[in-house]
């Protein structure tokens, strides 16, 4: 399975503002103003990948390799199913009636009710966030301070990456952790 963005998100969960005021810049100081902004996108995707959900409203495909019969477990809580198609035989796009299938937001299971023969198959959703965000706001600010300040993701003999407040906050997040 292969998750593709279509449509980036239109706001994200902290502020330009929110951002700076973690940084301690003063709002008037508007030079690095696009670079704090790409800092909170990359924070926020950092925290989507690491607790494997979406934290924004955002328009995605999820590509499948082979044909659905049956159950697909959907890999993301807070989705709306805007659509399935698939490749026939005769390489022509079709899409399935949402008569013909039905989507569990409480399980993340998609169940097919008729088969259809497909070398793969795209789930086209829009992603939604969970109500509280605080714990997930408060690790993007930290991303982005220490990406704002070291201007790099390590520092010596240290690894940003595995900063223990942002893991704390983000843990109570974390889908699919297994045993």
């Amino acid at each position: 399975m292969k998750t593709v963005v279509i449509t980036p998100p239109v706001s994200e969960p902290i502020s330009l503002i929110e951002a700076k005021a973690q940084l301690r810049i003063e709002t008037s100081f508007i030079l690095d103003d696009d670079y704090i902004n790409a800092l909170i996108s990359a924070s926020r995707d950092r925290c989507e990948s690491y607790c494997n959900q979406f934290f924004t409203v955002k328009d995605i495909q999820i590509i499948n390799k082979g044909s659905a019969s049956g159950v697909l477990d959907i890999p993301y809580p807070n989705l709306t199913i805007t659509a399935i198609t698939y490749i026939d035989s005769d390489n022509a796009t079709q899409t399935i009636s949402a008569a013909d299938y039905f989507y569990n937001e409480g399980t993340q299971e998609l169940t097919f009710l008729v088969d259809f023969n497909a070398q793969s198959f795209t789930v086209a959703a829009t992603t939604g966030a969970p109500a509280e965000l605080e714990g997930v706001k408060a690790a993007i600010k930290m991303i982005v301070t220490d990406l704002y300040e070291l201007r790099t993701e390590t520092a010596v003999g240290v690894s940003l990456a595995d900063n223990p407040a942002v893991k704390a906050m983000l843990y109570p997040y974390r889908l699919e952790l297994g045993i």
